[in-house]
């Protein structure tokens, strides 16, 4: 089952579009690492959300061909359940969107994240200047799943994962 991208009537919203710069990159990573320290109770689940969103906005400045790429966090909530979801979108050529769809489907299917990361590891270890990790370290480190999806020229990957409720009069209080 494919989870939605984030919606803006989540319970909290933040979507930056921004040039496909490793300093707006870092600038960017500065504004979600604050984000999830604000929304999310625990260190380590923020850890691991910053740690998503820093191989997503790595992979979409250097795989862009297009001038603007953008990062969503959205933190939403129903009655029962409370999910986090990062989205990246960047525009690609018809090379790399077929290349990196292949990857995607492996790493959505695996079955065991860890182990896939670990193959990966052991396949890029000889070649120089492309690894691939980044996205199999979301799932295997950071524990999230990952979507994915490509309408024209566009790729849009989602890394998501259900976390506590957040109580947000609690965390305004101190």
């Amino acid at each position: 089952m494919s989870v939605s991208e984030p919606s803006q009537s989540g319970s909290l919203f933040l979507c930056i579009t921004f040039y496909p710069t490793e300093r707006m990159a870092n600038s960017v990573l500065r504004l979600v690492s604050s984000f999830c320290s604000m929304v999310l109770d625990d260190a380590n689940v923020s850890s691991r959300f910053y740690m998503a969103a820093h191989e997503l906005a790595e992979n979409i400045i250097k795989y862009s061909s297009g001038p603007k790429v953008s990062l969503e966090l959205a933190l939403e909530e129903t009655e029962s359940s409370c999910i986090m979801k990062i989205c990246a979108r960047n525009e690609a050529s018809p090379e790399r969107l077929r290349e990196v769809e292949k990857r995607l489907f492996e790493l959505k299917t695996a079955i065991d994240p860890v182990k896939h990361y670990d193959e990966l590891i052991c396949e890029t270890a000889m070649m120089e200047g492309v690894s691939g990790l980044g996205l199999a370290r979301v799932r295997a480190e950071g524990g999230l799943d990952v979507d994915y999806k490509i309408e024209g020229n566009e790729l849009t990957i989602i890394a998501h994962a259900p976390v506590k409720r957040w109580r947000g009069d609690e965390q305004l209080e101190g």
